[in-house]
């Protein structure tokens, strides 16, 4: 008895974690994005790429010095992409003579969580600042969230990007991009 009381266990933890587990609302969605600040703000690419579905498609769009460059990516190709900037991050601070301060904000415009509770579509704005005004990020957004595995993870993303360049006399476009 006690044997067939711990399989029926087993069987409703199991089905609570990948099929009933698989429900998601509104302060799920926003603990996603605290995750995601608190990432970028440590620099742990490997804890953003955590956050991205295997199945995700990303296309991005992005602005700088008037040229626009548009891109689809998959999982392993944004991590490397998140791998590559927090590099360039580093190299840039390093180029200005000491650490590089970031700056991150996020702003949630709409939530809209699907009736099936199984996915939300976000919509949004965020801002990463390097040095206070020597790069600035600027980004709006439309992703796809969804539960996998009990993990909320980014399926879906749609992004504008504007980058500006300053640097307060500490560099110059062309000197950032020898």
């Amino acid at each position: 008895m006690k044997q067939i009381a711990i399989v029926v266990a087993l069987c409703v933890g199991a089905w609570y974690f990948f099929i009933g587990g698989r429900k998601l609302d509104e302060a799920m969605v926003r603990k996603y994005y605290e995750k995601e600040a608190h990432a970028v703000y440590s620099r742990d690419a490997e804890l953003l790429c955590k956050q991205i579905s295997k199945k995700a498609v990303i296309q991005s769009k992005t602005i700088m010095m008037g040229r626009t460059q548009e891109t689809t990516s998959d999982r392993e190709q944004a991590c490397e992409g998140i791998r590559k900037s927090f590099k360039m991050f580093e190299s840039v601070g390093e180029r200005m003579g000491g650490i590089l301060t970031i700056e991150y904000e996020y702003h949630i415009d709409s939530i809209d969580v699907a009736s099936d509770r199984r996915s939300a579509t976000v919509e949004g704005t965020s801002v990463l600042k390097m040095g206070e005004a020597a790069m600035q990020f600027k980004s709006s957004f439309t992703q796809r969230l969804e539960r996998e595995l009990g993990q909320m993870r980014l399926v879906r993303d749609d992004d504008v990007t504007v980058v500006r360049l300053g640097g307060r006399g500490a560099m110059s476009q062309s000197d950032f991009f020898k």
